[in-house]
């Protein structure tokens, strides 16, 4: 009876597989292998955002371009020159959120008080863009500034301003403000407005929050 050569695996075919599968034992092994030495990749931690809270305190002036109840301080030849506005003291304080070194925005509060003249207080909310430098800042600033006394009003106001830092925390700050308010009705103006272009210069408090 001659044997069933059909369920015989040629040798050459035979030794392929067998080499094959030793070949991928050995490559399983060697994944396990530097898959239990090399260290498991750890989350990157969250970063903490980053604030600052600044403090401003100065002295400031303006003009005033129009000046329908012929204020006693105009500047030039007649009573219905630009006048001047009395002399006031600007403290403040502001919330920045955005980079040490980059663009920063945030809300800022201003107070103004006349030092001289008709007592009137001003209280300004407002929102500030900004781009700070190692020592030197510079931004700009939108707001509602409301007279609280002697009559209350409201007006807008944009503002221009910077600041040198000499040491961190403490350092120097200028601003040129732009108000212009909605007043009574004279007879020379049933709706008159009245622009004021201011000057304020100060020293700043800083205090931040580092990521």
């Amino acid at each position: 009876m001659r044997p069933d050569r059909s369920a015989r695996v040629p040798r050459p075919i035979g030794a392929a597989l067998a080499l094959a599968l030793s070949l991928g034992l050995a490559t399983s092994a060697r994944a396990d292998d530097i898959a239990a030495v090399r260290p498991r990749a750890q989350p990157e931690p969250e970063r903490a955002t980053w604030f600052r809270v600044t403090g401003t305190l100065g002295v400031g002036m303006g003009l005033r371009f129009d000046n329908p109840y012929r204020l006693a301080t105009p500047l030039g030849a007649n009573a219905e020159s630009v006048s001047r506005t009395a002399a006031y003291v600007d403290a403040g304080v502001a919330l920045s959120f955005g980079e040490a070194e980059g663009i920063t925005h945030g809300p800022v509060l201003r107070w103004d008080h006349a030092a001289q003249g008709v007592g009137q207080d001003v209280l300004t909310p407002s929102y500030a863009l900004g781009k700070r430098w190692l020592a030197w800042e510079a931004w700009a600033r939108v707001g509602v500034p409301i007279v609280l006394r002697p009559d209350v009003n409201a007006g807008g106001e944009l503002a221009l301003g910077g600041a040198w830092f000499a040491t961190q925390g403490l350092g120097a700050w200028g601003e040129l403000v732009g108000d212009l308010f909605w007043g009574a009705g004279t007879l020379d103006a049933k709706r008159p407005t009245y622009p004021v272009l201011s000057l304020q210069l100060g020293a700043i408090f800083e205090w931040e929050r580092l990521p």
